[in-house]
Parts: structure tokens; sequence; C-alpha cells
């Protein structure tokens, strides 16, 4: 048996003599009282677990090797904090754990995170995807994994390289199945240019189910404009999902979005969006077409640069096999 390993490794060490390094705590916290209707079983009203941004709490730090290089790290766990449980029991740090190095080169990062397609879906979302669940934002519009309904991908290596006002990036997650390049895998690629207040971006994935003889990919453009307070966000996302078996029929969603950023006052902000799902062969069964619109908006009121009180309001709107079909990512 050969092997061959590639690896990084940050060691973040207080007081170093050469080199300079800090570690951060950071996290999220929120809660308040939520109402939902027309879910089943009728009206319902319970806690609300921070749905515009989720609970999470973690640690990043670095350190400078010299050359302009440093060595980076970043580990977050996500939790409820109605009850103090972790969000995933089998996953402690479910949001993000990653190594990596960065410098004049770019920046390379080996975990745990996001993919190169979903940082251009944070990207061309009005609240950066941070909603915790599908109600604040569609899974499919900003990637995640078809299969696994994971927004995060296992495993990840990827690269972010900028140019001026461009940036570019690419991420493998591998499978790890012996004489098995496709099984499990997500390759994803993505671009964006800043030219003042205008932001292009434009995204492309594929992940290989890592069960069955299927495929799904998403691809994704769209472009954000600052107009004095106001930011406006403009994106157009496509779904297909290959069929396990012959006598199946290809999945295709197309996706059209937008959204709004309003600073009404230093501390007052308003957010809203919304998600137009056109969907074709349902579940891969010819003809089970189906729609899905998926609205939010919400107040933002800020105490201080941390704290804020927020009203939230969302609906999803669903026709045809949509009803039966109300899947949920792991964000």
């Amino acid at each position: 048996m050969r092997r061959l390993t590639f690896g990084m490794v940050a060691l973040v060490i207080a007081g170093s003599a050469h080199a300079q390094s800090s570690v951060t705590l950071f996290g999220t916290l929120g809660g308040g009282v939520r109402w939902t209707d027309g879910g089943k079983g009728g009206q319902q009203v319970g806690f609300d677990n921070n749905p515009i941004a989720g609970n999470t709490l973690g640690f990043t730090g670095k350190e400078d090797l010299g050359g302009g290089v440093r060595a980076v790290f970043l580990l977050q766990s996500g939790f409820n904090l109605g009850t103090g449980a972790l969000k995933s029991s089998s996953t402690l740090f479910s949001q993000r754990a990653y190594v990596g190095l960065e410098g004049g080169f770019g920046r390379l990062t080996l975990g745990r995170q996001l993919n190169a397609a979903e940082d251009i879906g944070v990207q061309l979302d009005p609240n950066q995807a941070n909603g915790s669940t599908l109600a604040m934002t569609p899974g499919i519009v900003w990637g995640g994994n078809f299969f696994t309904l994971d927004a995060r991908f296992n495993n990840t290596i990827k690269y972010v390289g900028r140019l001026g006002g461009f940036a570019l990036r690419a991420s493998y997650s591998p499978g790890g199945v012996a004489g098995d390049w496709h099984t499990g895998t997500n390759l994803s690629v993505g671009a964006s240019y800043q030219f003042r207040s205008l932001l292009l971006a434009a995204a492309y994935q594929k992940t290989y189910s890592a069960t069955t003889d299927q495929w799904a990919k998403t691809a994704m453009g769209g472009a954000t404009w600052q107009l004095g307070p106001t930011r406006l966000y403009l994106s157009y996302s496509t779904l297909a999902v290959s069929a396990a078996s012959a006598a199946g029929s290809e999945r295709r969603d197309n996706i059209p979005g937008v959204g709004i950023v309003y600073q009404i006052t230093p501390t007052l902000q308003f957010t809203g969006a919304t998600y137009y799902d056109m969907a074709s062969n349902l579940k891969n069964v010819a003809g089970a077409d189906g729609r899905k619109m998926t609205s939010y908006a919400m107040l933002e009121y800020f105490l201080s640069k941390r704290s804020e009180l927020y009203v939230e309001f969302d609906r999803n709107g669903f026709s045809g096999p949509t009803r039966r079909i109300r899947r949920t990512y792991r964000h």
C-alpha cells in the first residue's frame, strides 16, 4: 500500500519569540418567541432559536510565520440556545473546522467548511445566508450537499486568490472511496468582481452521492449594488439532479431571487428577499412539477455594535408536489 500525504498544522503558541500569534473567541447568541401558521397540526408558538443568524460559538486564530505568510485556524460549533444542546450530536464543530495558510499567494484551507460556490451564494443573499432554516434561506440557492442536506462539506480543500477587484475560488471535497474518484465527492468553483459599489459573481458545483448512482449540480450568478443607504441584490440559480435509474427523469430547478438591505438610520436596518423556485420532475418523476416561493423580511434595531433587537417575518408558499417536499438543510 502506497500513501502520499500533504498536510498542514497550525500551532498557536503564546509568547513565541519568533512569531506573533493570536486567538479570538467569537460567536452569536439570540433568542425570542416565534409564531408559525400553516404547518402540520396548525398554529404553533414556541421558542425562537435565532433564525436570522443561528447560535454559534467558536475560536479563530493566526500566527505570523514571516514573509507575509500566516498560519490560520477556525473551530466553530452550533447549538440550541433554548436547550443548550449541540446542533449535531455527532459533530462538535458543526459549523466550521479548518486549518490553513494565507498570504500574498491567496488563502488555502483544509477541513470542514463552505465550498467555493457557497461562498458566492453567501455574497448574493441579503442576510449572507445566515438563516438557520430554509424559511430564511433556500438551501438550493446557495449550495449545500443535496444528498446529505448538510450546508458544509467535510474534508474540503479550498483555495481563494485575489487580484485587484477579482476573486477566484476553487474547492475539492474527496469522497474517500478507494478506487472511486466520484462517490461522495464535491467539486466547486466561483468567481467575483468588485467594481466600486457593484459586485458581480458566479459559481458552479457538482456533488456525487455517496449512497446512490446520482449527481447534483448547481450554477448561480448574480449582482449586488450599493446605492447610498440601500444595497440591491439580484440572483439566478439552477439545480439539476440525475435519476438513480434509467427509468427516472432528471430533476431541474430554476430559482430567480431579489433582495434589499436598507439602512434607515444608523441604528435601524431593513432586510428582505424573495426566491421563486420553479421545479420540474421532482423526486426524478417525469411531470412532477411544482412551485415554491420563499420570502422574508426583518427589521433590526441596533442597541450597540454587538447587540440588537429584531422582528422577522417569513413565508413559504408551495404548489404541486413541492407541498410534500420540505427539505431542511443543516445550517
